[in-house]
């Protein structure tokens, strides 16, 4: 039988008791930026843990947003690329101008230059492309925030030396992210807000450990 340490659910291994407390409260101060004084004496780590836990929920609302934003991008884009095929199918059909008559002839017509219109305005919003670029965004977004914990929850705990030289080095990738990333609109942000402080993106373990 595997024995594990006092304070460990041997069916979950999940933290109970005083383990269990300890480990949520730690938790709680992570995710609300209160990082804790016994991780060093240097008290520039601390305020670097700070900073760090900043750039942790900037990243996170970011790339919430931006992932809000690929998906309604990417719903746009489909409807670009198959609507001018269903009108140029409806413009190119006889049963229309047969049975409607003149008003069908128009409408066949009106349906032939919408179908042109969609390739052009698609080619001008350059909407294929903005959806490659919010996707990447996204994801060097998400690398950061998980980044940017774990240099909070572990590198902290090294030298100072090694940590600022690791905060110097994510905050180098994030200022490259942020000059190639397409502002997302408000509306995203205001989403990815509501979302984030609803937890729809809290890990399990987290759920877990404060419950």
């Amino acid at each position: 039988m595997l024995n594990l340490p006092r304070g460990i659910d041997p069916a979950t291994g999940a933290a109970t008791g005083r383990v269990g407390a300890f480990a949520a409260d730690q938790r709680h101060k992570i995710r609300h930026g209160h990082c804790d004084m016994r991780t060093s004496t240097d008290p520039r780590t601390a305020h670097l843990v700070r900073e760090c836990l900043r750039q942790y929920d900037a990243c996170r609302h970011t790339a919430a947003a931006l992932y809000i934003w690929q998906k309604h991008a990417r719903l746009w884009r489909a409807v670009f690329l198959i609507a001018p095929i269903i009108l140029g199918g409806f413009a190119g059909s006889q049963i229309l101008g047969q049975s409607a008559g003149e008003a069908g002839k128009i409408g066949a017509a009106f349906c032939s230059v919408l179908a042109g219109f969609f390739p052009a305005i698609f080619k001008a919003l350059n909407l294929d492309m903005h959806v490659t670029s919010i996707g990447r965004s996204a994801t060097e977004f998400t690398n950061l925030r998980d980044r940017f914990r774990q240099a909070a929850n572990v590198k902290s705990l090294e030298p100072f030396e090694t940590f600022q030289a690791e905060f110097e080095s994510l905050m180098d990738r994030m200022d490259a992210t942020r000059a190639a990333a397409p502002p997302s609109p408000e509306w995203c942000f205001r989403k990815a807000r509501d979302k984030i402080t609803k937890g729809d993106y809290d890990a399990h373990v987290d759920k877990q450990a404060a419950a």
